[in-house]
């Protein structure tokens, strides 16, 4: 008996602990057995590994707090804590930085990958927080591709007369509408019913996580245009980061890069998973180096486009990625 003082005094620590700790809320599109659900997960057990308890991250997968485009603004009052954002997402706050997923911006994976590591926060920083937010580090999201319903669409010349659903995005709705298309603004969670419903015939899409969230069940032709390469952020509001202590920010801040192994972990899935779904039917279209020609013949148009109807300091910002990007090439 003389040892139950103890067991009540450690119990009743335990319970104070467990109701001084705390809890943020973290909000992700990507289903749970995805790989951006499976990091998100790391994350979350990283922080309260680091934090013995007294931090968690209590993560909202699937979109069960909202579309990107209310949780980047819930994000940005300081409503919820966490984003896991694609490209789309952050340029919702910042529209600048879609220009990240500009068509053809970049030459190879490496080259952005040295841009992001490197440049990205000298470029965003000032406007990160302006609009409210902070990001905590880069995600990969992958290249963007065509899920088509019914017909192949090798060239922008088979664009023609087509609704096609494109990110709410300046630079993939207008890079689309110069190559011809009819383009349709959608979030990822409304373009699987829009093609089922013939709202649209097509959706371009990043291509594992179209796969991930059965897009090529719907439309099982896939075009690897790879017109942009998508990069996310892991944003947290700048409420909620000046409200924390030195001692939180540097758990959270400890356990943040542990997106950046999608890079290779999502660039080795794409090619496993664009196998898989081939065996099982969808066809697949490797374009040859004259119709992949023809897309890229495209951009410089569009990129006319996107930094006019951008406007502001999206010239400079364009300007300021090119340097990185020879800065990279050095």
């Amino acid at each position: 008996m003389k040892y139950l003082p103890l067991v009540i005094a450690a119990a009743f620590a335990v319970s104070v602990s467990a109701v001084n700790a705390k809890e943020l809320r973290l909000s992700a599109a990507p289903p749970p057995t995805s790989p951006w659900g499976k990091i998100t997960m790391s994350f979350v057990e990283k922080v309260a590994e680091l934090s013995g308890g007294k931090l968690t991250v209590k993560p909202f997968l699937s979109s069960k707090l909202g579309g990107e485009q209310d949780v980047a603004k819930q994000i940005a009052r300081g409503r919820i804590d966490i984003g896991v954002m694609s490209n789309t997402g952050v340029s919702l706050l910042v529209p600048e930085f879609g220009l990240l997923a500009a068509p053809y911006a970049f030459d190879s994976a490496e080259q952005f990958d040295c841009v992001a590591d490197n440049h990205l926060l000298k470029t965003y920083g000032e406007d990160f927080d302006k609009a409210g937010i902070r990001t905590l580090s880069w995600m990969e999201v992958g290249y963007q591709v065509i899920f088509s319903k019914d017909s192949a669409i090798r060239t922008p010349a088979d664009l023609k007369g087509k609704k096609i659903r494109t990110a709410p995005s300046v630079t993939d709705t207008q890079y689309i509408k110069t190559a011809g298309g009819n383009a349709v603004p959608l979030s990822p969670k409304d373009a699987v019913p829009a093609m089922k419903t013939g709202q649209v015939v097509a959706s371009t899409q990043p291509s594992v996580f179209g796969i991930a969230t059965g897009y090529h069940k719907v439309a099982p032709i896939i075009s690897l245009t790879r017109h942009q390469h998508q990069v996310g952020g892991i944003i947290i509001s700048k409420k909620t980061w000046d409200g924390l202590s030195t001692e939180e920010q540097g758990w959270i801040n400890e356990a943040a890069p542990i997106f950046l192994g999608l890079r290779k972990a999502l660039r080795g899935a794409e090619t496993a998973l664009l196998k898989k779904v081939a065996g099982e039917g969808t066809e697949v279209i490797n374009l040859t180096d004259e119709e992949l020609a023809a897309w890229k013949a495209v951009a410089p148009e569009a990129q006319k486009v996107i930094l006019e109807e951008m406007g502001g300091s999206a010239s400079a910002k364009w300007d300021s990625i090119q340097a990185a990007k020879a800065a990279c090439a050095s």
